[in-house]
């Protein structure tokens, strides 16, 4: 098992790595990065590659990545499908996300029904939630885009989670969360705002995304943070974190190219407070790795052998178990308040992995991670089944 650094710097807050699989072969990930606890993302928006299946990574400004393609915001980079398609149209589509303004906008921002928030880093400042997603394609590799945006109605905030899927038959599916939410308290662990609406969609297109439908799925306790894979029968397969109720994964299934869906019950993974990543590898199997937010906190995978019917959670796959300390950053003194016992406490900020498998059969896994030089960073790690 060998673990490798993607992205780290003293006294700032770097998680949430995003990790492609590019046409030539090269990984790239992109990451938000922050003087500040950050889970708005945004930060500076840092993209990376490995050349080498990720032993090392280097900073990157290609335009082909499509990290690097025109967002409204940082957010908006994290929370998307993006695609190359075969007559090289560059497809873009997810939700607009957090976004950070002055403090003089707020009465205007607040009159348009979003979600407001106290910004993490800087009082001169505000942040809020968007309550739109979007479409984008560009015929000219990206110098100009024809972008449509659309409303979620009755809601102040709206996310796309970058789990996508794209099926045999062509469908993709983007999972999706909208929700009311009272307006001030910072959406941190451990300082959690009571939700008064939940809901669970999934974003659908059957025209290679020239037209997107949101589809409902789950229940009030569902997040939008979920995974999807297509298992070997046509099947997809659905596990998804649940707040605040359980600690279980829920799954659901699909046997319609993600029109319809079971209603949600509890998986045999424990992983409170974390989302899944769903990979299927070469012989079949299915790989679920998660970030596991309880003493020893780290990130850990488990098999299933008959499409997630069941998991061998007694062989289950522990890649760290350093983690759970506290990141250090630059405008830590100037936190809130009512952070102050939450930070001194320690912090269960770990995980959101995602999984690739490599040439030669063994798994990438891309993370975040805090270790006891309390720099939170992006990190990855190599390990063989």
């Amino acid at each position: 098992m060998e673990h490798r650094t993607i992205y780290k710097q003293n006294g700032w807050y770097t998680a949430f790595p995003q990790l492609n699989l590019m046409p030539d072969g090269n990984l790239a990930v992109g990451v938000n990065s922050s003087p500040f606890t950050d889970h708005y993302l945004i930060g500076d928006w840092k993209v990376l590659i490995s050349e080498d299946e990720g032993s090392t990574w280097h900073e990157s400004g290609d335009s082909n990545i499509s990290h690097n393609w025109n967002a409204s915001g940082v957010r908006e980079k994290f929370d998307r499908y993006t695609e190359t398609q075969k007559d090289g149209t560059l497809l873009s589509v997810g939700s607009v996300g957090w976004k950070e303004w002055p403090k003089n906008r707020q009465d205007e921002i607040e009159s348009v029904g979003v979600l407001i928030k106290d910004h993490p880093g800087d009082s001169s400042k505000f942040v809020s939630g968007w309550n739109q997603l979007f479409i984008q394609q560009s015929e000219d590799a990206g110098k100009t885009w024809n972008r449509r945006e659309y409303t979620i109605p009755d809601v102040n905030h709206t996310m796309a989670f970058p789990r996508p899927i794209k099926l045999t038959t062509g469908t993709i599916l983007i999972p999706v969360g909208s929700h009311k939410e009272p307006s001030g308290s910072q959406d941190i662990p451990g300082v959690r705002a009571k939700r008064t609406a939940n809901n669970f969609f999934v974003w659908r297109s059957v025209d290679s995304g020239n037209t997107f439908h949101l589809f409902p799925a789950g229940s009030p306790i569902c997040t939008q943070e979920a995974a999807f894979v297509e298992l070997t029968s046509g099947m997809i397969l659905c596990l998804i974190r649940s707040e605040p109720e359980s600690g279980y994964l829920l799954e659901m299934r699909s046997d319609d190219d993600g029109k319809t869906w079971s209603w949600p019950i509890e998986s045999q993974i424990w992983a409170p407070h974390s989302p899944p990543h769903l990979l299927k590898l070469r012989d079949g199997r299915i790989l679920c790795s998660y970030g596991f937010r309880e003493s020893p906190m780290g990130i850990r995978a488990v098999i299933s052998h008959d499409d997630g019917l069941s998991w061998d959670i007694d062989n289950t796959y522990t890649l760290r178990d350093d983690g759970g300390y506290v990141g250090h950053t630059q405008k830590e003194k100037n936190a809130p308040d009512y952070l102050a016992e939450f930070e001194w406490k320690g912090s269960s900020d770990i995980g959101y992995p995602q999984s690739l498998e490599l040439s030669d059969g063994s798994i990438l896994t891309v993370y975040y991670i805090t270790l006891d030089d309390n720099v939170t960073h992006a990190a990855c790690t190599r390990w063989e089944l």
